[in-house]
Formats: C-alpha cells, sequence, structure tokens
C-alpha cells in the first residue's frame, strides 16, 4: 500500500519541498522537481527523528516527513525491502499458477513462501502470473478467472516499451473476463505488471416499494 507525506527534500546541495509518496518499490517525490528513488538502490538508510536519510547513486539524500510515526514506517520499509513475492500479495498458503514467465527474481521470492505451485493444468488458485507479449495472449483472461478464488488476483506481466501491446489492450481483455484492473506496480526495469480482480457483482435492489392495487 502506498504511503504519502509532505517532505523537505535535500539531494546533495539543492533543497525542494514538496510531496513524497512510497510505493512498493519505489519512492516519487513532486515538487518544483521531481524524483524516483528505486528502494532497491537506496544504500545506508537511517532516521534521524522524523527524517530518514540514505544514499542515491553516490548522492546523500535527507527527507524530513511529516511526523516521527510517519518516519518510522518508511525506514522499516527502507531497512526491510518486501520481495517480489510480497509485492504481488503471495502469502503462505496460497495456491500460485504462473504462466509464460520465467524471471529469477521472481522464482527466488516465491520458493521462500510456503505455496503450492500449480503446473498448466487445472486448480483454484489464489493469484495467476501471466506473461504477455501479445494481444492473443490475453485470450487466457476468460479461462484463467474461472479457476480463481473470489478473492484472488491476476497478474498481467507486459514489457514497458512494446509497440504490439499497450495497457489499453490489458483493461480491454480484464473487461472482457469480467474484471478490473486496481494497481500496477515495477515488475523489473522493463516490464509491469497489472493486478486484476473480479469486478464486484451489482447490488440487488430491495422490494419494489410501488403500492399493490386493492381490488374493490
Amino acid at each position: 500500500m502506498a504511503m504519502e507525506s509532505t517532505c523537505k527534500l535535500q539531494v546533495g546541495r539543492d533543497r525542494f519541498e514538496g510531496q513524497v509518496r512510497m510505493e512498493a518499490d519505489h519512492i516519487d517525490f513532486a515538487g518544483a522537481t521531481k524524483y524516483r528513488f528505486r528502494i532497491a538502490e537506496l544504500t545506508n538508510p537511517r532516521q534521524s527523528a522524523e527524517t530518514v536519510q540514505f544514499n542515491f547513486h553516490g548522492n546523500p539524500v535527507s527527507m524530513k516527513l511529516s511526523s516521527l510515526r510517519v518516519a518510522e514506517q518508511w525506514i522499516q520499509c527502507m531497512l526491510h525491502p518486501r520481495s517480489l513475492a510480497d509485492k504481488m500479495g503471495v502469502a503462505s498458503g496460497h495456491v500460485v499458477r504462473v504462466l509464460n514467465l520465467d524471471d529469477g527474481e521472481l522464482n527466488t521470492s516465491l520458493a521462500a513462501k510456503k505455496i503450492r505451485l500449480l503446473d498448466n493444468g487445472d486448480g483454484c488458485c489464489n493469484v495467476v502470473m501471466l506473461g504477455v507479449d501479445r494481444p492473443a495472449e490475453l485470450r487466457q483472461l476468460g479461462g484463467l478467472v474461472e479457476d480463481l478464488h473470489a478473492d484472488g488476483a491476476i497478474w498481467v506481466i507486459l514489457p514497458k516499451s512494446a509497440r504490439n501491446i499497450s495497457k489499453a489492450n490489458v483493461f480491454a481483455a480484464a473487461k472482457d473476463a469480467g474484471m478490473k484492473n486496481v494497481e500496477v506496480i515495477d515488475f523489473s526495469d522493463n516490464r509491469a505488471a497489472y493486478k486484476m480482480v473480479r469486478v464486484a457483482p451489482p447490488r440487488k435492489s430491495g422490494p419494489s416499494a410501488r403500492p399493490v392495487p386493492v381490488r374493490a
């Protein structure tokens, strides 16, 4: 879950004021200028009162946040970054299916979890990860959602710079499968992951309030 705060930022000798937002794998600052700090690339994170400090690509960085409590939360995320499996909501006991996707970081993070990996056969899943390179591969969503737990999720992973497939293709295919996008994360430097969940069915309206005609 993203965390936000007001921020007094110092990068080297440059100082800025604005808003800062921590996502699963990066920190974004927006003010007179914009910065993105990838958590995996931070070194020597530390905290002093409401200020967190770290080095980023050789530059000292200081962020004065809105409160001591916020700074404590942020430093914990920096010191103990979540694995890729954590970011994708995989928990112990889950049943997971990985399709058309071979990624070393993902494989390592899944191996550290007490989960059951399904092959291409049938089985009800908590999380499905689908690698996609062409729009035609999105047709699998309709079948995959049928084997998904009610509160499960399908992650669609596609290249960020692909010209033959876009997030619009992903959203359209998800809609056709009765799903919607609720989150986007950086899966890697060159791939993005889109989280799809079922669309909640519309609530049934109550009994009609129209008066019942009475015969004379």
